[in-house]
């Protein structure tokens, strides 16, 4: 029979592990958000999506109660949001400065 000291422990690590995931799901919101306003890599909402994918990234492996179809989601928005940032462009384009200078 388990100690109360070892139930206080996995009660702990329950809610950890459950702080943990929404971190990472907030991270991973927020980065879907600033890739879609970044206008190139060096936007600075570029840089905050890039970290945002990081940290999701760094904080997946630390939870250790996630079951394999959380994990599989989790992945999969990982994926996504990797994917997104690859597709923003390098550079700004200048089309869009001049047209705005035009107006």
């Amino acid at each position: 029979m388990p100690s109360s000291n070892t139930k206080k422990l996995a009660v702990l690590r329950s809610r950890t592990d459950h702080d943990l995931l929404l971190l990472i799901q907030r991270e991973l919101d927020r980065g879907f958000v600033l890739a879609d306003v970044a206008a190139s890599r060096n936007s600075p909402s570029f840089v905050k999506a890039q970290k945002c994918y990081e940290t999701a990234e760094a904080l997946l492996p630390r939870i250790s109660g996630l079951s394999p179809d959380s994990r599989l989601l989790i992945d999969a928005r990982l994926k996504k949001l990797r994917l997104r940032l690859d597709q923003v462009p390098a550079y700004a384009s200048l089309r869009s400065y001049v047209n705005s200078f035009a107006s």
